[in-house]
């Protein structure tokens, strides 16, 4: 049960940390992946993230279909988690936010651009999705698996996906690798429109890119976990950063 229970802290913390950076608000919602059934995934029942515990946690089939007699409301959304899991056998935990400083992006031409020292974390490309190319005139929610799928056609294999209108979508590796990617994203977002004033911008080359992700890409390694920490502390994890430190040290 410990790589389960891990995965079920993950999420808790993710959820809470990521309402603290402003990723999410209370219509947001964060999953990972079930560490041993990779068909399934852990999102918790229909609640504010900030105020998600490890009760709130249930289990989804890749199709959104709630697994076992649990009756409490999902996220209307959870399509887009499944859709996503579904074609990137890679990622492992997913979020969808609505944070104000990416909608510049979504609502015009202008393009996200990797300038900050973390920006390895979501690349140098961030694509657009608009539900009305496909699917017209709706409520903009991602409320069924073809629209989840057409989602996760559009952001491929990249780790973050704008959407027009409504907000953004990140894919992580990890929990912990999520975090840091969203931190960038909001953080390089707001660096962007603030530099923007000032005059022509000087981008992280693709060499540069390349180098930090080599080097950055143990999420249990001191110097990322130490972030980690540092987030969860921040957010009022303590408790539950020791649990998974000791599941960690027993598994």
């Amino acid at each position: 049960m410990s790589a389960l229970d891990i995965a079920k802290i993950d999420l808790v913390i993710a959820n809470k940390v990521l309402a603290r950076l402003g990723a999410v608000d209370a219509y947001g919602h964060v999953s990972v992946r079930h560490p041993t059934e990779s068909s399934r995934f852990l999102l918790a029942r229909s609640r504010a993230p900030e105020l998600v515990d490890l009760d709130d946690i249930m289990q989804f089939e890749l199709d959104g279909t709630v697994v076992g007699p649990d009756n409490r409301p999902p996220y209307l959304e959870r399509f887009i988690h499944g859709a996503v899991f579904e074609a990137r056998p890679d990622v492992h935990a997913v979020v969808h936010g609505h944070p104000r400083v990416l909608l510049p992006f979504t609502v015009t031409d202008l393009e996200m651009r990797p300038l900050f020292l973390t920006a390895d974390e979501f690349g140098a490309h961030v694509p657009r999705w608009d539900i009305r190319d496909r699917f017209g005139d709706t409520n903009l929610l991602i409320v069924d698996m073809d629209q989840g799928r057409d989602l996760a056609h559009a952001l491929g294999q990249e780790r973050a996906l704008l959407i027009r209108g409504h907000g953004f979508v990140g894919a992580g590796r990890s929990a912990v690798q999520l975090i840091r990617m969203c931190k960038a994203l909001l953080d390089n977002a707001t660096l962007q429109l603030e530099a923007m004033r000032f005059g022509p911008l000087k981008e992280l080359t693709p060499g540069e890119i390349a180098a930090r992700h080599n080097s950055l890409n143990n999420d249990d390694a001191p110097s990322l976990m130490r972030g980690f920490e540092y987030e969860a502390m921040a957010a009022g994890c303590r408790s539950l950063f020791e649990q998974r430190v000791a599941l960690k040290a027993r598994a």
